[in-house]
């Protein structure tokens, strides 16, 4: 009888590991079905594009809706929200606020704005976070996103179509209690855009007042 519970005991820890969907990664627990899903995510986005899409950013702690729009292709986008305007061509990064005709320049890797930049968001999301599947819920995988050093963010949770691959919700939530979240519609693979689209024009914007912090 011994002998059998050992054999039982061992068999159910065969099948547990077997479908286990965690592994070990120093020393921490990381959930593999989650990394899966991100990387259906990141080959899906990186097959269709350039893609643009519209998304509205909502908080409820300043009581606030606004829309905007974005086209990425790899490295690079361009952006609406609100009254201003984002580029990046991969390098630098230029934010034109409207109100005042002024442009900030920036290098584009000093920048924190990890999700409108959605391709490198994807691309790094299992490197600076720790992935976790919380559930389905309405054709949606939801994952949260967990960093793993110190970061601004507590956590973000995303929102992936299971029938697209694609992100349909972001949520963004902040330590000192802040939390966005960012609907995408309107989706569309394979626009036409060109490299000037990703370049600010100070052409356009006859008198902009422009900051270069490169």
């Amino acid at each position: 009888m011994r002998n059998l519970i050992s054999i039982l005991c061992i068999m159910v820890l065969i099948h547990l590991v077997g479908f286990s969907q965690t592994s070990i990664r120093n020393g921490v627990v990381e959930d593999r079905r989650a990394g899966e899903i991100i990387s259906n995510l990141n080959a899906t986005l990186s097959k269709e594009y350039p893609v643009s899409l519209d998304y509205s950013v909502s908080s409820k702690e300043d009581s606030f809706t606004m829309k905007g729009s974005l086209t990425i292709n790899k490295e690079k986008y361009y952006g609406t929200y609100d009254k201003d305007e984002i580029y990046s061509n991969g390098v630098s990064v230029w934010i034109y606020q409207r109100e005042v005709n002024e442009v900030t320049i920036n290098n584009a890797s000093e920048v924190e704005n990890e999700v409108l930049n959605i391709s490198k968001f994807l691309a790094d999301a299992k490197i600076k976070f720790r992935p976790k599947l919380i559930r389905e819920e309405a054709g949606n995988h939801i994952i949260d996103l967990i960093p793993r050093t110190k970061s601004q963010f507590s956590k973000i949770r995303i929102y992936a179509s299971k029938s697209t691959n694609r992100l349909t919700k972001i949520e963004v939530s902040y330590h000192k209690g802040d939390k966005f979240i960012y609907k995408i519609s309107n989706y569309k693979p394979k626009v036409q855009v060109k490299d000037s689209d990703f370049l600010f024009n100070q052409n356009k914007f006859p008198g902009v007042i422009i900051v270069d912090l490169r």
